[in-house]
């Protein structure tokens, strides 16, 4: 059986070589806290931006709901008529209430100007400028549905 050897510490030959303490990781240096401030204050007003921007955007929302619901139970003329009452509406939130009160053909031609190709108003038939004003129109389910998704583009896509 070996014999056991007693443990022995090893000495250095010089203390030069001596490694200095690890630098303490608390505290921090003194800007830590201003960059963690200017942090939080960003991510604050991002927020606060976000929510301004939700609540601005309320009309569109409640517009959108409201053709939603209410747009199978009603007839041609007066789908029409809802479809120029929201985009009427959404003007008037946005504050362009002389854009609003344009007449139609005015005002199409007028939105038809920030609206892309494929969504202009232009591209729906002649009912949907003069059908509120005719005692009897019929659409097909196409044309009808075309003109709900151009007005929805719109309620969502517009910058009046």
């Amino acid at each position: 059986m070996p014999t056991q050897v007693p443990p022995t510490s090893i000495e250095l030959p010089h203390k030069a070589y001596m490694l200095p303490e690890a630098v303490a990781m608390w505290p921090p240096v003194w800007w830590t806290w201003l960059v963690l401030a200017f942090l939080i204050l960003l991510l604050l007003t991002g927020i606060a931006l976000l929510w301004q921007r939700h609540r601005k955007r309320a009309y569109r929302r409640e517009a959108l709901q409201i053709l939603k619901d209410t747009v199978a139970d009603l007839s041609d003329k007066d789908c029409i008529m809802l479809c120029h009452e929201m985009i009427r509406r959404c003007l008037i939130s946005e504050g362009k209430r002389q854009l609003a009160a344009l007449p139609t053909e005015a005002l199409v031609l007028e939105l038809d100007e920030k609206t892309t190709a494929k969504y202009q108003f232009s591209t729906l038939s002649h009912n949907f400028i003069s059908g509120p004003y005719r005692n009897r129109i019929k659409l097909s389910v196409e044309q009808r549905q075309h003109i709900l998704n151009v007005t929805r583009y719109w309620i969502r896509k517009h910058h009046a």
